[in-house]
């Protein structure tokens, strides 16, 4: 099949390290979940690391506080956010997911307005 077939939708990756010991770790993921639900709808992947769970990962993946999100974007562009994720303004716009929601929002007008019927008066 070829690639104009299938094309391979580039997704969001994000990577959120917590420690369960901590509420506010459990909080960044729920917040992050309705963020990338409501910007980026099903575009996105996203792994919860217990630091609990994977105490090595401190050191190797160079985590100094929790919540810590990796961020890699559909254009390779790689980002890292420590700490609250509650201003979700500044979050969103930082990670590029607003202009992702604006233009897939365009996406879908231009998809619904080659499905409508021609406006014919009566």
């Amino acid at each position: 099949m070829s690639s104009e077939n299938n094309p391979v939708v580039e997704k969001y990756k994000f990577l959120l390290y917590i420690d369960s010991a901590k509420p506010k770790s459990q909080h960044a993921a729920d917040r992050l979940r309705a963020l990338c639900r409501l910007h980026l709808l099903e575009n996105y992947t996203l792994e919860v690391v217990d630091l609990q769970e994977n105490p090595t990962l401190f050191e190797y993946r160079r985590i100094i506080a929790v919540p810590t999100l990796d961020i890699e974007t559909p254009a390779s562009q790689k980002h890292r956010f420590v700490g609250d994720l509650s201003n979700s303004e500044i979050f969103i716009t930082a990670a590029g997911m607003m202009q992702e929601a604006t233009k897939m929002a365009k996406q879908a007008v231009d998809i619904r307005n080659k499905i409508k019927p021609p406006y014919k008066p009566g």
